[in-house]
């Protein structure tokens, strides 16, 4: 494996696009093989995991591993050796110039990237371009919206719980970017919060489907579709035993590769997201399969009863908390016997406890309209917390045991 800067990257993607499906296919199997050979040399956990793999062999007859197992073994699961790659920002660039205004636009920004991640940030350390600047989610606003004025990218990739943040500073006038592209990962973008980005920053506003752990995996296009990068990333269906499914058989299992990340290799790992995969050719003239992310499980919170299971989505609990005014941003920490603690961001700390009473009233009704008695609602001292390591927000936790 070679070290690719972003101008290599975007070449080797333009030159991707234009191949027949059997050169694809022979180029993602050198990759897969590649990065095997790197991960069984350079890697402890792989290592291991590879002892009795043969020299020769197929994509099937890789152990598969589970998303936790890593996550367990993070402290042997870092390689020796990084090979620099600036493939995420030649995927996103590749992608853009679909879009003719913005390729002008890029042109006049000197392609500046900026990625607003977690602080932790070793799970994505995969050399970043000169041209991109990485700053931690977990920064105030205030010092946020002063370092992306003195950045002004063309490119920001955010959470779109951030980017919700970065708007009222944006209406404010505080913040004076102007990208040519905002590209929205590792959480879920509402029809809602992309209008007011795009009003707001007279920009293309991009939904991704990525997480620090694994990286980019698809892009979105005009037709709203999320297109698999395959050329770098292998998604593959698969049984209970990890062996690709047949046609027409449902899958057990979605496994992820990712072909250039060397530093924490993804070889094959389960995703937690349920995944459906289109066989309808793309109006949009993207030749590479396109997916569509329906809830993940961990989305859904399961209420016990004496008399049945409730299963209610986190989704909910927004579109019934984000009405009331003054409640900037909510964050749901369930315990024990539905005991519930509610940390709020305000807009107004004088009014905090005229807010909670609003959002108890309305929480307390929701719940009860659904079959859920709460034990206690009450307001907690934080407010709502990223999780450490990814730095996404989610606006439900549960710590019942």
């Amino acid at each position: 494996m070679e070290e690719i800067n972003l101008k290599d990257g975007i070449n080797l993607i333009k030159k991707y696009n234009k191949m027949s499906p059997k050169e694809r296919d022979q180029i993602k199997r050198q990759r897969f093989y590649a990065m095997v050979t790197f991960a069984r040399k350079h890697n402890k956990l792989y290592s291991e995991l590879y002892k009795n793999l043969g020299v020769n062999f197929f994509m099937r007859d890789v152990p598969y591993v589970e998303r936790s197992f890593l996550m367990e073994h993070k402290d042997i699961w870092q390689s020796d050796e990084i090979i620099a790659s600036s493939i995420p920002q030649a995927i996103n660039t590749v992608r853009s110039f679909s879009f003719e205004r913005d390729y002008h636009r890029f042109l006049l920004h000197k392609s500046r990237y900026v990625i607003i991640s977690s602080s932790d940030g070793s799970l994505q350390r995969c050399s970043w371009d000169k041209s991109t600047t990485v700053l931690s989610v977990f920064l105030p606003t205030d010092e946020l919206v002063r370092q992306l004025n003195e950045l002004n990218p063309a490119f920001l990739w955010a959470f779109p719980s951030t980017l919700d943040n970065l708007l009222m500073y944006k209406k404010s006038g505080s913040l004076k970017i102007k990208p040519v592209l905002i590209i929205a990962g590792g959480e879920a973008l509402n029809d809602d919060l992309r209008t007011a980005l795009i009003n707001e920053f007279d920009c293309t506003v991009q939904s991704t489907y990525s997480s620090a752990e694994f990286g980019i995996v698809a892009s979105e296009c005009q037709m709203g579709h999320l297109h698999v990068n395959d050329d770098w990333i292998i998604l593959e269906q698969a049984d209970a035993n990890g062996h690709p499914v047949k046609e027409g058989q449902k899958p057990e299992k979605i496994l992820i590769t990712n072909l250039y990340k060397t530093d924490y290799p993804i070889i094959r790992m389960t995703l937690p997201d349920n995944i459906r995969f289109h066989n309808k050719t793309c109006p949009c003239g993207n030749t590479s399969p396109w997916i569509s992310i329906t809830a993940a499980k961990d989305d859904y919170i399961l209420f016990k009863t004496d008399e049945k299971q409730i299963s209610i989505h986190s989704d909910e609990f927004s579109s019934v908390l984000n009405g009331i005014d003054g409640l900037l941003r909510y964050q749901i920490v369930l315990y024990a016997n539905n005991n519930i603690s509610l940390r709020m961001e305000v807009s107004n700390e004088s009014m905090r406890g005229i807010i909670f009473l609003q959002a108890e009233q309305t929480l307390r009704r929701f719940l009860k309209e659904k079959g859920v008695i709460a034990s206690a609602i009450t307001m907690d001292a934080d407010t709502p917390l990223r999780n450490e390591l990814n730095g996404k927000l989610k606006n439900v936790l549960d710590h019942r045991e």
